[in-house]
């Protein structure tokens, strides 16, 4: 009885432990700001509705259909260089309005820069949809952003239109989607925060639509180079999209 009591008495005390731990956790939880990232699509200084035409840095005219990307391993740097986390994985889904939002938590203080990657980092991308049930989760199969025939997730994924004539009759269309752990990008934005404890922020993310497609010494032919759907042999034009996309970005 005495071995008994002891076992039981053991058992009460991590259980006791544990309810500390989560409720530790929980009021750490809330102690947190929250920050509202909007990432917005735009054609020089203006908002971009996907209706509408841009023109490339080659000349050509573009508008977009489809924008989801990979946001992850989310932190913000304090002003000694130490990363706060914030966010593990988002999937960011644009709208017609050319709009796509992630909430993050992050411990109140001052910041200088944000850090996140574009992509699936690969210990997660070796995990696939299985691993992830709830179909409310960015890396669930009910996202449709896995690809079964390579055994990974997608991690950029643009489509469009392009007219070659400027008459406003689409010429054809293209679709990259980034893929394999070679596309995965670390993005760094330089921007002064400020949070307070139970704060919640508002920030802006651009998206430079001309600099997905053409970057100084890096642009993507959308009539000659049309489409990137997992295919190794033609990596190239995957890691294009990735840099030109990492480019396109700016903390407004």
């Amino acid at each position: 009885m005495g071995a008994l009591f002891r076992h039981k008495g053991m058992r009460l005390v991590i259980a006791g432990c544990i309810a500390v731990l989560l409720i530790s956790c929980k009021k750490s939880e809330n102690q947190k700001a929250t920050v509202d990232f909007a990432f917005q699509t735009r054609s020089g200084q203006t908002d971009y509705l996907f209706s509408e035409y841009f023109t490339n840095g080659d000349g050509k005219k573009i508008r977009i259909e489809v924008l989801q990307f990979y946001i992850s391993d989310i932190r913000f740097v304090t002003k000694k260089g130490k990363e706060m986390e914030a966010g593990d994985i988002a999937l960011v889904k644009c709208d017609f309005g050319g709009k796509g939002t992630m909430a993050v938590k992050v411990p109140a203080g001052d910041y200088t820069a944000i850090r996140f990657g574009i992509g699936v980092p690969e210990a997660m991308n070796a995990e696939g949809p299985d691993a992830y049930t709830d179909a409310d989760h960015p890396l669930s199969i009910m996202q449709n952003t896995y690809w079964g025939m390579n055994s990974m997730y997608r991690f950029v994924m643009v489509d469009g239109k392009y007219d070659l004539t400027g008459d406003g009759t689409d010429d054809g269309g293209f679709s990259y989607h980034t893929g394999f752990n070679d596309s995965y990008r670390e993005v760094e934005l330089v921007h002064d925060f400020s949070f307070d404890r139970k704060g919640t922020y508002a920030a802006t993310i651009g998206i430079d639509l001309a600099k997905l497609f053409y970057v100084s010494g890096s642009m993507i032919d959308v009539a000659s180079e049309s489409n990137f759907h997992g295919d190794y042999t033609n990596i190239g034009l995957s890691l294009r999209v990735s840099d030109n996309f990492a480019a396109a970005l700016s903390i407004q």
